[in-house]
């Protein structure tokens, strides 16, 4: 049985979650512990979970950085949890270790702020850190993130 060990970077502490089995299970990393360019943690909607959610400024370059690592390489899942009330989409770059893996990703109306879909794709990585980067592509900014699920499913043997 193959072992993975995920490392999650949060302001001034290192928390090791373990994931045991050939693929792992997923693990949902809250937006309001990355690292927050241009953004706010907020709770003023319902529907988030953890302890809020990040309001990205309304400023194209903004971002949400999620950091990790992972001991085997393969195909990693992702999958963001957001809410977007504005009419328009709020599209967002991301970049996996500074890679740009999706561009202009819709991040759709979900019709409230209040309201939370998933938009989610899968990438290939390398065992090793993995920096995972959510940028807003327009002035309107990001939508309200509220986390980053993502499992790494090993390269078969």
């Amino acid at each position: 049985m193959r072992r993975l060990s995920l490392v999650l970077a949060v302001p001034a502490a290192f928390v090791l979650l373990s994931v045991t089995g050939a693929a792992g299970a997923p693990i949902a990393f809250q937006a309001e512990n990355a690292t927050i360019h241009r953004g706010i943690v907020a709770s003023d909607h319902s529907g988030y979970t953890g302890t809020g959610f990040v309001d990205y400024d309304a400023i194209s370059g903004s971002y949400v950085q999620f950091t990790t690592s992972t001991s085997l390489p393969g195909s990693m899942y992702l999958g963001f949890r957001y809410a977007n009330g504005a009419a328009a989409n709020r599209p967002m770059d991301i970049t996996v270790n500074g890679v740009l893996v999706a561009h202009n990703v819709p991040f759709a109306s979900t019709g409230s702020w209040d309201v939370w879909q998933v938009t989610a794709f899968t990438v290939p990585v390398s065992a090793g850190p993995i920096a995972v980067r959510a940028t807003a592509t327009t002035a309107a900014g990001g939508p309200n993130l509220d986390s980053l699920t993502f499992e790494v499913r090993p390269v078969a043997p």
